[in-house]
């Protein structure tokens, strides 16, 4: 008979666990296996009773992130039942908050039936296979989207958000829920943004990534990028939010000039001054290409280094190649025959 380290109640196929005053790297490593015991037997839900706990560090945090990804394998429903904000905070560093429910008391955890962090959709999908699909894994696949993705109240306040969204903008997922909209856009826009948004609002519809005017968006450095945006209505249970897709286009941007830098040496070629100019384009990407093979094979904090310096080269290769072509100005430096002084 398997003897638990903490108290564990059952309840049918669903667990309840109750965990210590004080959670830390003396601890955690148990806590983690008897959390991982309870899901290997099988349990449908799974609710950690934090209530009693005052303090928690980030082993304790990380032990119920494992427990989690293993609670996604085997379709468990994992569930955590927090009072003490300390603590709450510790977990939402580690981003908890965003992949499990969490319940302010135990009988708000024990009596759930869908996770609340989930606003809940109106019951019109087919019934089958999907129907298996879980909130978490529903998660993973909007965190795997290469675009940021945002949803926003009918007020205009940030709902839910994907890991690409907060890396794009630097801000913990903690700082962007209830997070006016507007404040993710340089000030001098916010007013004209506040009256589309109104306005949209009273006619909503699936406006498509390119649709609309290009953005300039706000990282919470106070540094811009050029941004796209697609918007979607989505009704609800609980009423009507906006889905956002957000696509940072300063990599598009990238490649636009180097494709009007090619037109210029072409045409520079032609008038037989573009040696030097496709001289400067061939080396300045060779080393540009060069960097980023090389970072292929560094560890992930120097590939990161070499990428950002390897997009430095890039940037300094398309600045030397538009001064040097407004320096020529695209006119031929010997004299045209018969035009000679004289």
């Amino acid at each position: 008979m398997v003897r638990d380290s903490y108290p564990v109640r059952w309840t049918g196929r669903q667990a309840v666990i109750a965990l210590p005053e004080h959670i830390d790297v003396s601890n955690a490593g148990p806590i983690r296996e008897e959390l991982l015991s309870v899901i290997n037997r099988g349990a449908e839900a799974l609710i950690a009773d934090l209530t009693a706990t005052i303090s928690c560090d980030h082993a304790g945090a990380d032990a119920l992130v494992r427990a989690y990804h293993r609670a996604v394998i085997s379709g468990t429903e994992l569930r955590i039942a927090v009072t003490a904000q300390i603590v709450r905070r510790v977990l939402s560093l580690n981003g908890l908050d965003r992949l499990v429910s969490i319940y302010p008391s135990l009988e708000a955890a024990t009596a759930a039936r869908v996770p609340a962090t989930v606003i809940p959709v109106a019951a019109t999908r087919p019934v089958g296979p999907a129907a298996a699909i879980t909130p978490a894994v529903v998660w993973k696949l909007v965190d795997a989207l290469a675009d940021g993705v945002a949803l926003t109240g009918g007020d205009g306040t940030v709902a839910l958000v994907n890991l690409r969204l907060e890396e794009m903008f630097g801000y913990e997922h903690a700082e962007l829920i209830g997070r006016p909209v507007e404040s993710l856009i340089p000030a001098g826009l916010r007013a004209a943004h506040r009256r589309h948004r109104a306005a949209y609002a009273r006619a909503p519809a699936a406006r498509p990534m390119g649709a609309g005017a290009r953005l300039v968006a706000l990282r919470k450095d106070g540094t811009t990028f050029p941004a796209e945006i697609s918007l979607s209505p989505v009704a609800t249970a609980t009423g009507s939010f906006t889905l956002a897709v957000i696509r940072d286009l300063t990599q598009a941007r990238r490649l636009a000039d180097l494709a009007d830098l090619a037109l210029i040496a072409a045409t520079a070629k032609q008038a037989r001054l573009g040696q030097e100019l496709l001289d400067s384009i061939t080396t300045g990407l060779y080393n540009v290409g060069f960097s980023l093979q090389a970072a292929a094979d560094l560890p992930h904090d120097a590939a990161s280094q070499a990428i950002a310096e390897a997009l430095g080269q890039l940037d300094d290769t398309i600045r030397a190649i538009r001064n040097h072509a407004l320096t020529t100005g695209g006119q031929e430096t010997d004299p045209a025959p018969g035009n000679g002084a004289g």
